[in-house]
């Protein structure tokens, strides 16, 4: 990773995961039937999405400092270069959908159906990083507010178009973003969509936050 000091942002991004907890744990109280989230559900687990540069970063320093070699870190690896794989191809897919004018609801509709298996879930159904998981699987199970329309779990006992307390997605995402511009300022970059990129669990894994990825150098040639 490149060396510049982030721990007061990572300080005040884990603050915001704390509110997140927060705001998750109040909706289960309000509603206990409605979320029915349990150990080793990992529905969640197989929801293909992608998270911000901060929450990137911090996914990355938290793979290298738990796991900075040996056989858990070679296999964690290898499930995440296959996940990576998989988010490609259905990248791929989605974007010759919008070439071939594919309404975008659509093509939402179909990628939120898709299926792939997360890189740091274990056999047994357990997150291998949990404490350190993003935002977006801690929110999982609770009613959002994407887009002014609600999104629920199908495992969860919530009814689309039922009128329940939800989280505002575009809201927690601007915060997020914020802090991801904050990560791109203090790494040194002066591309605005350094701060703005959204990638995989699996490449947040497995990329090399150094000077050619915050743009300060020109990329290796093969």
């Amino acid at each position: 990773m490149i060396e510049a000091d982030f721990s007061d942002i990572f300080a005040d991004y884990e603050a915001l995961v704390a509110e997140v907890d927060a705001v998750f744990d109040k909706v289960k109280a309000a509603c206990p039937e409605q979320v029915r989230c349990e150990v080793a559900c990992a529905d969640c687990c197989h929801a293909p999405f992608d998270v911000s540069l901060v929450e990137a970063l911090y996914i990355n320093a938290q793979f290298n400092k738990r796991y900075p070699k040996g056989d858990s870190r070679y296999l964690l690896t290898e499930a995440a270069n296959r996940s990576d794989r998989e988010h490609y191809r259905l990248k791929h897919k989605a974007w010759k959908a919008v070439k071939a004018g594919v309404p975008e609801e659509r093509i939402i509709e179909d990628f939120a159906r898709e299926r792939i298996r997360c890189a740091l879930l274990a056999d047994d159904n357990r997150c291998q990083m949990y404490d350190a998981r993003p935002v977006t699987c801690r929110l999982y199970g609770a009613p959002l507010n994407v887009a002014g329309k609600l999104r629920v779990c199908g495992k969860s006992g919530f009814e689309p178009g039922g009128k329940y307390p939800a989280v505002n997605i575009a809201k927690l995402q601007e915060r997020l973003l914020e802090l991801s511009r904050r990560v791109a300022e203090r790494a040194g970059s002066k591309e605005a969509y350094v701060g703005e990129m959204l990638v995989p669990v699996s490449m947040a894994m497995l990329s090399s936050y150094d000077e050619e990825f915050f743009a300060l150098k020109e990329p290796k040639e093969d």
